[in-house]
């Protein structure tokens, strides 16, 4: 309810409740004269934009699963070049139908997964993209491997998806930019009506069940324990993509037991190691390569992180614990096929010395399973 006086030579009005005894007041905020108010804000979404630009589409359209049409039938993507060509090529790929996608139970998913499988084993693609598929829908997400605008492809048309014959297509957008997007929810475990934020600041929190647990060895022809004489035949030792889950590892461990174990040389031989062991990850289908470990002193100071080594020393043997621990921020090996069948994530650990003197040495990958 309003209240109006006269004062001054101008109209004066306050705002009171229905009852006429509580008028509003107003503060000084900002150097400007606002309505003192206490304000109950409900958020109905969190947006965020992810550093990656990118861009999706749907075989047929994104509420439908009838897109796909007969075999023969093609669906041509492509993207444009980015700003330096020779390092982030133009993408043209063109994906023929088959007779068993149009077969399949799902024939969406089938295109869709073939789609994905064909860009992530394409030369070009692979030198600015990343493919992948949205759950349980026929629907192809790519985003770019390049931050912020360097992943930008900002003309109109840019971004294409043409089919042929009877198969249809649906774009999202023409153009493939950073955009926002709403942050997920994981259901509550006591009151599943219930969200709960899985982010806290710039930490990623990805809930998992016991069974999902991964515990792995490196391994060669079934053989796990390293101590092997790599010098004569280098050897690999490997823990592989697994169907059908990604593989989030959240910590590497090199363990193992052996008498006499010194800093400057290796473990308990006599010296260095002359070429040293390697560790090499491809991770979403891009390869990276440890530093090479030549010494007890590197596998504390150049492996482990910041207290996750452990020496104890015993009459009958000492124990060696180097552990990488990547808590929060894990890397992923994708699930078999994910970039086409041969061209597989892995973990690997090569060992190109004699290590025969060594009691037992052991590296293994820590853990879960996730469904793509």
């Amino acid at each position: 309810m309003a209240i109006g006086t006269f004062h001054n030579g101008r109209t004066v009005t306050s705002i009171t409740g229905n009852n006429g005894l509580h008028r509003v007041d107003v503060d000084l905020v900002s150097g400007k004269n606002r309505m003192a108010t206490d304000a109950v804000v409900t958020v109905e979404q969190l947006f965020g934009r992810p550093g990656f630009s990118a861009v999706w589409f749907a075989i047929g359209t994104f509420d439908d699963c009838s897109g796909v049409g007969n075999a023969g039938d093609t669906i041509r993507i492509e993207i444009a070049a980015g700003c330096l060509p020779t390092l982030y090529p133009a993408v043209d790929l063109i994906y023929v139908i088959t007779a068993g996608d149009v077969a399949a139970a799902q024939p969406e998913i089938s295109v869709r997964d073939a789609i994905i499988s064909a860009l992530n084993s394409d030369a070009d693609f692979q030198k600015s993209w990343r493919a992948d598929d949205i759950k349980n829908n026929g629907i192809v997400f790519i985003e770019s491997k390049l931050r912020a605008e360097k992943g930008d492809r900002i003309v109109p048309g840019d971004f294409a998806v043409t089919p042929t014959g009877t198969t249809t297509t649906t774009i999202s957008f023409d153009v493939i930019l950073r955009r926002g997007t709403e942050t997920e929810l994981v259901r509550s475990i006591d009151d599943p009506r219930q969200g709960i934020l899985g982010i806290s600041g710039s930490v990623s929190v990805i809930p998992t069940g016991f069974p999902n647990r991964f515990n792995g060895d490196c391994a060669n022809l079934g053989v796990t324990d390293l101590t092997i004489n790599g010098a004569a035949t280098p050897t690999i030792f490997k823990v592989n993509a697994i169907a059908n889950f990604d593989i989030y590892v959240n910590e590497i461990r090199i363990h193992g037991l052996s008498n006499g174990v010194k800093f400057g040389k290796f473990l308990n031989l006599n010296s260095v190691l002359t070429n040293g062991i390697l560790i090499t990850v491809k991770t979403d289908n891009i390869v990276t390569v440890e530093p090479t470990i030549k010494s007890t002193d590197d596998l504390k100071a150049r492996f482990s992180t910041s207290g996750a080594w452990n020496l104890d020393v015993q009459a009958g043997g000492d124990h060696v614990l180097a552990s990488q621990v990547l808590g929060s921020f894990p890397f992923v090996i994708r699930a078999q096929n994910t970039f086409g069948v041969g061209n597989d994530d892995y973990f690997q650990i090569l060992i190109r010395d004699n290590l025969s003197q060594v009691t037992n040495l052991f590296c293994t990958i820590i853990g879960f399973e996730r469904e793509p």
